[in-house]
């Protein structure tokens, strides 16, 4: 129904509502925004904790210094053309209602804060909402290790690497600076294998331009995983060929050793290794976030949304879920999507053409899709990979690898900006700036494991963005 000046009456508009601002969200948000540009019988919302879409692939190289910060991260609202995006914390989805409680946080004064509850109607709803780390209940190790899921956690980490560097130049103590020249990387699958290669490029390449006073032998960088192959994703030759390759570059590499306890200055293995290092580096699952876990719907073991072939969730029409949080078989393995860029971005599709086809009438298309293809970067200009069934390592990987994520980078500005990192790099020394990080009122360290300082995620990043 109109309005008496020939407008859509608001309640009669379909109201979509996505929750989660990463690549399985966006891509969404993109796909309908193309549709439904000139619809006004529809209205469509994001929400997201973060104001901006974080290009996770590309985290390890910005904790490198590889690429810079911003040219990972592209501002929510550049994809709203007529969406509206609402900045905020999820509180609660209540299905039954068809209701989503969202808040913002006031900063009242006296260290307080206050919840300022929002309540958004849908008629559609779409589950996006990624995952965080999972420390399989050891808190030791959450407490004192790195991660790298974050904007914050990649600038953190570079910071307290150069850190290590600049304490182990002056130490005398020869125990001392050897665990501060061991860095360990646990999780051997993508995200650790490619965190330990730039790790391992940083250090080595640091140490010989400007840190003369360190002997390079008296570096150790570790990855430790408790399965007994790296890169379990991808065939067992090319997992050897990584192997392989990773230790040509100085990585050692201890499989079938799950960690146990860790401490400031050490980490001890279930098997009694004791390794001293002042850098621990947890890289070893993903769990869904609590309020995926809480939402009154089926899940499967891991606590991810249980979805049909639709992406939808059983029972509940109009209600779909993606991307790491979802749970969905995959037809050609018999095992479930892992959670990767490529596979929320392809699940996206579908997802906004379901939508699409509710709006505006219909069939609803199933997810059915086969990976293209799987690759990793295990350091500086070598990478492995499978491409349309075909096994290929080294440089054309590397290669390969570069271009797929430069297409995918969101906006154009932001492929030039990273291409000119890329080419910068292959001419220059390493950046060994350290940026040292300010709270009101004094100056932070970076997070080191003295247990003096500790600096939320978010006071980093908007302190090192300022």
């Amino acid at each position: 129904m109109k309005d008496s000046q020939g407008n859509i009456k608001v309640k009669d508009r379909r109201k979509i509502v996505i929750l989660g601002g990463g690549f399985g969200g966006i891509n969404v948000l993109r796909r309908l925004e193309s549709k439904f540009e000139n619809d006004f019988t529809v209205d469509v919302s994001i929400v997201s904790k973060d104001n901006f879409f974080l290009f996770t692939p590309m985290l390890p190289e910005v904790s490198s210094g590889m690429i810079e910060t911003r040219h990972i991260v592209t501002p929510i609202r550049a994809f709203c053309k007529r969406a509206r995006f609402y900045e905020a914390t999820i509180r609660s989805v209540d299905f039954q209602k068809r209701q989503i409680t969202i808040a913002n946080v006031i900063d009242s004064g006296n260290d307080q804060t206050k919840w300022h509850d929002h309540v958004l109607d849908y008629d559609h709803l779409v589950i996006s909402l990624g995952g965080e780390t999972n420390f399989f209940g050891m808190e030791d190790v959450k407490k004192y290790s790195h991660t790298m899921k974050s904007l914050g956690d990649a600038i953190v980490l570079r910071n307290h690497v150069i850190d290590m560097l600049e304490q182990a130049s002056i130490e005398q103590d020869v125990e001392l600076r050897k665990s501060l020249m061991t860095f360990v990387v646990v999780g051997a699958g993508f995200a650790g294998v490619e965190t330990v290669g730039e790790l391992n490029a940083l250090v080595r390449d640091a140490v010989r331009d400007f840190y003369h006073d360190i002997n390079i032998k008296d570096i150790r960088v570790i990855l430790v995983d408790a399965m007994d192959e790296i890169l379990p994703e991808v065939s067992n030759d090319l997992s050897k060929f990584a192997t392989q390759k990773l230790k040509e570059s100085g990585i050692e590499i201890i499989l079938k050793s799950p960690v146990s306890t860790a401490t400031p200055s050490n980490m001890k293995l279930k098997d009694g290794t004791t390794i001293g290092t002042h850098t621990l580096v947890w890289a070893g699952g993903v769990t869904p976030e609590k309020i995926v876990k809480e939402l009154q719907c089926e899940h499967d073991r891991g606590g991810r949304i249980s979805v049909n072939e639709f992406l939808e969730l059983n029972g509940m029409n109009g209600v779909y879920a993606l991307g790491d949080c979802a749970s969905i078989t995959d037809k050609h393995t018999g095992r479930p999507y892992p959670p990767t860029a490529q596979n929320a971005v392809e699940q996206a599709k579908v997802v906004a053409d379901n939508l699409i086809s509710a709006v505006r009438g219909g069939n609803k298309v199933n997810f059915n899709y086969k990976s293209r293809g799987i690759m990793a970067q295990i350091g500086k200009r070598k990478g492995v990979g499978i491409l349309f069934g075909i096994k290929t390592h080294g440089l054309l990987a590397w290669m390969i690898w570069r271009y797929y994520y430069l297409s995918h980078l969101p906006t154009f500005e932001k492929k030039l900006r990273v291409l000119a990192d890329w080419f910068i790099d292959l001419f220059f020394k390493p950046d060994i700036t350290r940026l040292k990080i300010f709270t009101e009122g004094q100056e932070a360290q970076t997070k080191t494991f003295s247990g003096d300082v500790n600096v939320s995620s978010e006071s980093k990043t908007k302190s090192e963005t300022t």
